[in-house]
C-alpha cells in the first residue's frame, strides 16, 4: 500500500473526482499512450480509463494507486523519437503475440518484452503475480483463454505514469478523441461514444423531466395537511413555538422555517411552492447525475440508472404535495450530495470532503428525521468502495481510515437523538404492526412497478392524493425484471451484491419507519409512494454500482465478460459488454411507462377542489368591501378532512391570506355562509323552529314580560345560532337568554330586520329581557340550528 500524501495522490489522477468531469485534451493523451502500448495487459486494471491525469506533470517514477495490493504489470508506453534504439529486422515476419499468451523465450534468460511499435521502448515492471484460473473461461475455452479482441483489459495508468516520466511525457493530443465505452475492470471496447454527448443526453433527459414536473405542479394546489402548515406559519410567525413543536411526532425546524418563508412572501400562492419545489427536485437531478457520472464514467449506459430515477413516479409526491416536498426533497438533495463527499474523501483522503458529508446530514436533519439514514447509508457505501476482497476487511478498512468521521456522525446522532426526544411527541397506538404485509407489499407490488414507471393506475385517497394500484401483470414483470438484473449483474461482477444490499437495507429502513409511524394504517400504506420518495436515487445509484462497479473492484474481482442474451430482432445479439445498444430502447420504455403513470396521477391534481373553494372564498369576501361576519362552519370534506380540526374551519383554512371577516360574532345582523363551492351566501338556519305566534299580524310579543318561546325540539350540547326576525317600533336594547347562554346582550333596531345571535346547547327554548312595551318588538319568527348556505351575495352585498 502507498503512503502518499493527498496532494501527490491528486497529482497522479487519483480520482478527486469532488474537482468536476475530465477535460477531453488530457483523456486523449492518456488514450494515445495505451494505444500504443501494443497488446492489452492481461490483469485488469485498478484504474479505469476515466480516472486519467486532468493537468499537470505526471510524477516521476512509479506512482501505484493508494488502494492497490497488488504489483503493477509492465506498461510499454511511446518514447522520443531519438530514444529509441534500432530494432534489429526479425529474420522471419511472425504475428505479434495474444494478449494473454507469453512472449517465445529461446533461452533461459528473460525474454525481453516485444514493442509493439518501431518507436516504442520496453519497460521494466514488478513481476505479475500468479494468476488463478478462471473456471467460467476454462469452460468456455478448454483449448486456451480467448483471442485478445474478445475481452481487451484496461491499462494500468500507474504504470504508464511510472514509465513515462518527466523525461518522457505524453504525446500532445490531436483532437477530442472520443472514449470508448468501456467497462470499469475491462471488456470488450464498444462503439465510441463522446463525454459530451452523454453529458448532453443527460442534461436533455433532465430537463425533459422538469417539464413534465412544472406541467404537473403548475395545474396542483394545496391540500390536507398542506393548509395546516400555512396555518401555523401564519398564525405563530417565525417563533420557537413554531420551529420547535413536532407535527405528527415530526420534529422539522427547517421544514417548518422554508414554510414561513414561502408563505410570508407568497400566502397561499401555489405557484411560489411549485418553483421552489422545482428548483430543489432539478439540483436533486443534477447532483445523482454528477454522482452517476463520477461512479460509471462518461458512458452512455450511464443513463440507464439516470433515467430510473428521473422517471420513477415515486418521486411524484414529494414535487406535488406541499406536506411532502418539505421534509423530502432536502432528503433527495442530501442522499446525492452526501454520497458525492463521500466518494472524494475515500479517493483523497481530504478531510473537507469528509467533513462535508456529515455537514449534508447535519443540514437535513432539521427538514426530516429520517435523514438519519444517511449515516448507515453513506457507512456501506464506504465499504463497497474499500478495495479488498474480504468483507471484514472491507468493514474493518472503512472503520479504521475514517473513524473521525464515524466519531463525528456518532456525535451528531446523539445531539440530534438528544433534542428529539425532549419535544413532545404524539402517542402512539399499541396495536399491533403487520410488518410481513407492509415488507410485502412494498418489495413485490408498490416499490418494483414504481422504479420501472408505474404503476399505470392509483388508488384514490382522498379529493387528490392516491396510492399505487399496479395491475397484476405489472407486478409480476417489474418483480422478474428487477431479480434478472440482480442475477445478471451479480453474476457478470460477483462483487455487485454489495449493491443490491445498499437497495435491500434501505427499503428494509424505510418499512420499519413506516411501520412506527403509520402503524394505524396498516399494510395498505406500503402503497404510498410518499413514504419510499429516498428509494428513487438509492435505486440509481445501486445499478451504477452493480453495472459499472467503482474501480475499486477492479483489485479484487474482475469481471466476467462475453455474456450473451438470446438472438433479438433481426438476429442482433445483445451483449451485457455492449449495453449501448439498449440503451436508447430502455430509457424510452421509462419515459413512456412513467409519462402514463404521471398523466394519470397529476390529472387528479389538478382537479383538487380546494383550489377552486378557496379563490371563490376570497374573491367573493374582498369583493364585499368591509369586514364580513361569517359563520365559521366546517368546510366540505373534499377541501379539507375532520381529523384536521381546527383548519378545516374556513377562518383557520385562510388564515395566511388575512382576509377581513369576523368569524363566528356573538351577535350578527348580518351572518353569511361560504357554500361547497365557496361562494358567500345569506346565512339560513333551519334545524329547530319555533311555532308561529298567537298574536294576530304579530307572532310574539316581545314586552317586559318574560315570554318564553319554544322549539319544536332540543338540541345538543354544541354551538348554535339563533335566527330571528322581528319588527320594532323604535330601537331598543334587549337580554337575550337560552339554557346555558344567558345575558347575551342584544338591539332591536327600528323596522323590520333579522338578528343572529349565538347560542350554547343544548338549546329547546329562547326568552328576551328588559324590552319596554312602547318599543313594540314582534318577534315574527325563531329558529335555532346550523347556519346553512342560502342565497347568493350580490356583488353589492345585498
Amino acid at each position: 500500500m502507498s503512503d502518499r500524501t493527498g496532494a501527490d495522490r491528486e497529482s497522479a489522477g487519483t480520482a478527486d473526482e469532488w474537482a468536476g468531469p475530465r477535460e477531453a485534451p488530457s483523456w486523449a493523451a492518456s488514450e494515445q499512450a495505451r494505444y500504443a502500448m501494443g497488446p492489452p495487459i492481461s490483469q485488469p486494471s485498478a484504474e479505469p480509463w476515466w480516472e486519467s491525469p486532468t493537468s499537470g506533470e505526471p510524477p516521476a517514477g512509479p506512482a501505484p494507486h493508494p488502494f492497490r495490493s497488488r504489483p503493477t504489470p509492465a506498461a510499454r508506453v511511446p518514447a522520443e523519437p531519438e530514444a529509441a534504439p534500432e530494432q534489429p529486422p526479425a529474420p522471419t515476419p511472425e504475428p505479434p503475440p495474444a494478449a494473454n499468451e507469453a512472449a517465445p523465450a529461446p533461452a533461459p534468460a528473460p525474454a525481453p518484452v516485444e514493442d509493439a511499435a518501431p518507436s516504442a521502448v520496453a519497460v521494466a515492471a514488478p513481476p505479475k503475480p500468479e494468476q488463478k484460473p478462471d473456471p467460467v473461461r476454462e469452460t468456455e475455452h478448454p483449448a486456451g483463454p480467448p483471442a485478445p479482441e474478445a475481452a481487451p483489459l484496461a491499462r494500468d495508468d500507474d504504470a504508464v505514469r511510472g514509465a513515462r516520466g518527466p523525461e518522457h511525457p505524453a504525446p500532445e493530443p490531436t483532437g477530442a478523441a472520443a472514449p470508448d465505452d468501456r467497462d470499469a475492470v475491462g471488456g470488450p471496447a464498444v462503439a465510441p461514444v463522446s463525454s459530451r454527448f452523454v453529458d448532453v443526453a443527460a442534461v436533455t433527459l433532465i430537463l425533459t423531466e422538469l417539464l413534465i414536473r412544472a406541467w404537473a405542479a403548475w395545474g396542483g394546489y394545496f391540500s390536507l395537511d398542506d393548509f395546516t402548515f400555512a396555518r401555523l406559519a401564519a398564525e405563530k410567525g417565525l417563533t420557537p413555538d413554531l420551529l420547535f413543536t413536532p407535527y405528527n411526532s415530526h420534529f422539522m425546524p427547517g421544514a417548518y422555517l422554508l414554510v414561513w418563508v414561502e408563505t410570508t412572501i407568497a400566502p397561499l400562492d401555489y405557484r411560489v411552492v411549485a418553483g421552489v419545489d422545482l428548483a430543489l427536485i432539478a439540483i436533486s437531478f443534477a447532483l445523482i447525475w454528477l454522482l452517476i457520472r463520477r461512479l460509471a464514467g462518461p458512458r452512455l449506459a450511464a443513463l440507464i440508472p439516470l433515467a430510473i430515477v428521473l422517471f420513477s413516479p415515486i418521486t411524484l409526491p414529494a414535487t406535488l404535495w406541499w406536506a411532502v416536498s418539505i421534509n423530502q426533497l432536502a432528503m433527495l438533495i442530501a442522499i446525492p450530495a452526501a454520497l458525492l463527499a463521500q466518494l472524494s474523501y475515500v479517493r483523497t483522503g481530504r478531510k473537507f470532503s469528509g467533513a462535508l458529508a456529515v455537514v449534508v446530514t447535519a443540514l437535513a436533519l432539521p427538514f426530516y428525521e429520517k435523514a438519519a439514514l444517511l449515516v448507515p447509508l453513506v457507512f456501506v457505501f464506504t465499504v463497497i468502495l474499500q478495495p479488498h476482497a474480504d468483507l471484514p476487511d472491507r468493514l474493518k478498512s472503512a472503520l479504521l481510515r475514517h473513524r473521525a468521521q464515524w466519531i463525528s456522525f456518532v456525535l451528531l446522532g446523539l445531539v440530534y437523538a438528544g433534542i428529539y426526544v425532549t419535544r413532545p411527541l404524539d402517542k402512539r397506538s399499541d396495536s399491533a404492526v403487520d410488518l410481513g404485509g407492509l415488507l410485502g407489499n412494498a418489495a413485490t407490488n408498490s416499490v418494483p412497478s414504481g422504479l420501472l414507471g408505474g404503476p399505470w393506475s392509483w388508488k384514490a385517497i382522498g379529493a387528490v392524493d392516491a396510492s399505487a394500484n399496479p395491475p397484476l401483470a405489472l407486478r409480476l414483470v417489474a418483480c422478474a425484471i428487477i431479480l434478472a438484473v440482480i442475477a445478471l449483474t451479480v453474476y457478470r461482477r460477483p462483487l455487485a451484491y454489495q449493491a443490491w444490499i445498499l437497495l435491500g437495507g434501505m427499503l428494509l429502513f424505510d418499512v420499519l419507519v413506516l411501520a412506527v409511524g403509520r402503524l394505524q394504517l396498516g399494510s395498505g400504506a406500503a402503497m404510498e409512494f410518499r413514504y419510499f420518495t429516498d428509494l428513487a436515487p438509492v435505486a440509481a445509484i445501486a445499478l451504477t454500482l452493480a453495472m459499472f462497479g467503482p474501480p475499486e473492484w477492479a483489485t479484487t474481482w474482475p469481471q466476467r465478460a462475453g455474456i450473451e442474451w438470446p438472438p433479438v430482432l433481426g438476429g442482433t445479439r445483445l451483449n451485457l459488454a455492449n449495453p449501448n445498444a439498449v440503451v436508447l430502447p430502455l430509457v424510452v420504455a421509462l419515459f413512456v411507462s412513467s409519462l402514463v403513470s404521471t398523466v394519470k396521477y397529476s390529472n387528479r391534481w389538478h382537479e383538487n377542489p380546494a383550489k377552486g373553494y378557496v379563490t371563490n372564498a376570497e374573491k367573493s369576501i374582498l369583493a364585499m368591501g368591509r369586514p364580513v361576519d361569517l359563520y365559521n362552519g366546517a368546510v366540505p370534506e373534499k377541501v379539507a378532512w375532520g381529523v384536521l380540526n381546527p383548519t378545516n374551519f374556513p377562518s383557520r383554512l385562510m388564515a395566511p391570506l388575512d382576509l377581513p371577516i369576523n368569524p363566528d360574532p356573538d351577535v350578527s345582523k348580518d351572518l353569511y355562509v361560504l357554500d361547497q363551492t365557496g361562494q358567500l351566501t345569506h346565512a339560513v338556519v333551519t334545524s329547530a323552529k319555533a311555532p308561529p305566534g298567537n298574536v294576530k299580524n304579530c307572532g310574539y310579543r316581545i314586552s317586559g314580560k318574560r315570554v318564553p318561546v319554544f322549539l319544536d325540539k332540543v338540541l345538543f350540547n354544541w354551538w348554535w345560532y339563533a335566527e330571528l326576525h322581528y319588527t320594532a317600533k323604535q330601537t331598543t336594547p334587549a337580554v337575550f337568554n337560552s339554557a346555558n347562554t344567558l345575558g347575551r346582550q342584544i338591539t332591536f333596531e327600528q323596522g323590520e330586520h333579522v338578528l343572529w345571535v349565538k347560542v350554547k346547547g343544548p338549546a329547546g327554548w329562547i326568552t328576551f329581557d328588559n324590552v319596554p312595551k312602547s318599543a313594540g318588538v314582534c318577534l315574527t319568527a325563531a329558529s335555532v340550528g346550523v347556519a346553512n348556505p342560502g342565497e347568493p351575495v350580490s356583488p353589492s352585498g345585498n
